[in-house]
């Protein structure tokens, strides 16, 4: 709906919100329905028009599918993997699909338990899926350690692939990173972010960077249209107890493979998901005295976004957090934007609308309506055929 008005829809799809989209270029995108469960890519024309135009069913033999853990595809857009998360479990799946011969594989992994480091106790953590390396492997987290796989090697059709290589990762992983050229991966971690190259036979060797004192982990990690920077919203380390509005907000960016992080607060209350474009990272702070658009923009010497910071007023939520009540039975919201940074469309969730703000202006261009309620901010997608996509996982 670029100008607007809705083109099309597709009903029936219960879009894996964990799993997010990958942009696939062309106008596509991929996407988890976990409904059947099934992997799908969605093409939108030069109209505006969606469609699925293939979609490859997800094997789930006992019955036990509870939700896709995270989506991945290879820098030439050519393959696409999507993992399990079966809660508590050492065994998860990972089906492969090759977009240009439709071919499909499924391949059972064994992870491992670890002592987690949010409990202190023996338990599963999520498993992380990319498809990087030359030649391409599947990487997998796996309880304190990154397993690689040949594509190759799955693709001949073996249901127990052999593992290529392996080597240590740090506790707690959640939010996996990619570099466009598909040679980096990492994650974002308890206590930092820890990225590594990736050689002809392994891994090389691990660079770490902690967080700032007071700063709590970066969930939702994305990299910028850079390739090489990543940029996520994080909340700080509090009491068990703080109220929603006294806690800190900032924004997190850093290189991948440097060893740095920049962490800039940006307020205390709710932060969304961050949105980046090429000008300036963005996210919407949810306060006791209502809802900012906070832009902060990118240092072009050093590409982390700790520059100059603007706040745009947007109108509260009718049913948004209130100050002193508890803000998890409140609606929230999700935000997307342009790769150039022009457009930022901000949800209103419960309240089926999008607000279209223009940054050149600071203000908001116009209300969009649409047909379901967004729910719990639903979810947003910028999609431009015409652009090449920069951010190999999904978000």
């Amino acid at each position: 709906m670029s100008d607007g008005s809705q083109k099309g829809s597709i009903d029936g799809i219960e879009l894996g919100v964990h799993a997010g989209t990958i942009q696939l270029g062309k106008g596509r995108i991929a996407l988890v329905d976990e409904s059947k469960p099934s992997l799908n890519i969605l093409e939108v024309d030069h109209q505006g028009k969606p469609v699925i135009a293939q979609s490859f069913k997800i094997p789930d033999p006992n019955g036990k599918w509870e939700r896709a853990g995270w989506i991945t595809t290879d820098v030439n857009k050519r393959y696409v993997a999507v993992g399990s998360d079966f809660d508590g479990s050492t065994e998860q799946q990972v089906t492969l699909v090759d977009l240009q011969n439709g071919g499909q594989w499924t391949v059972s992994l064994q992870t491992n338990e670890v002592v987690l480091a949010t409990t202190g106790k023996s338990g599963t953590e999520e498993m992380h899926t990319f498809l990087a390396g030359d030649p391409l492997r599947l990487v997998v987290s796996s309880g304190g350690k990154l397993d690689a796989y040949l594509v190759s090697d799955i693709t001949s059709g073996n249901p127990a692939p052999t593992r290529h290589s392996s080597t240590a990762l740090g506790a707690y992983p959640h939010g996996p990173l990619m570099g466009k050229d598909g040679d980096a991966i990492g994650s974002t971690l308890n206590s930092g972010v820890e990225t590594l190259r990736l050689t002809r036979d392994g891994f090389g060797s691990p660079v770490s960077a902690g967080y700032p004192a007071g700063v709590g982990q970066s969930y939702r990690p994305r990299m910028a249209p850079d390739g090489t920077t990543f940029v996520g919203a994080q909340a700080g380390r509090v009491e068990k107890g703080t109220a929603w509005n006294l806690t800190p907000a900032y924004l997190m960016s850093g290189p991948m493979t440097q060893g740095s992080i920049s962490s800039v607060k940006v307020g205390e209350g709710i932060a969304t998901r961050a949105a980046v474009s090429s000008r300036f990272a963005s996210l919407v702070l949810t306060k006791a005295g209502g809802d900012d658009l906070i832009l902060l923009d990118r240092n072009p010497q050093t590409r982390i976004y700790d520059g100059g910071k603007t706040e745009i007023p947007l109108e509260p939520l009718s049913a948004g957090p209130k100050a002193g009540q508890d803000s998890k039975t409140a609606e929230t919201r999700f935000i997307a934007a342009t790769k150039d940074g022009e457009m930022i469309f901000v949800s209103r969730g419960g309240e089926g609308a999008v607000t279209q703000v223009s940054t050149s202006e600071s203000k908001a261009r116009r209300t969009i309506t649409f047909p379901t309620k967004l729910a719990a901010g639903g979810y947003l997608a910028v999609i431009n055929p015409a652009e090449a996509p920069f951010d190999l996982g999904g978000r």
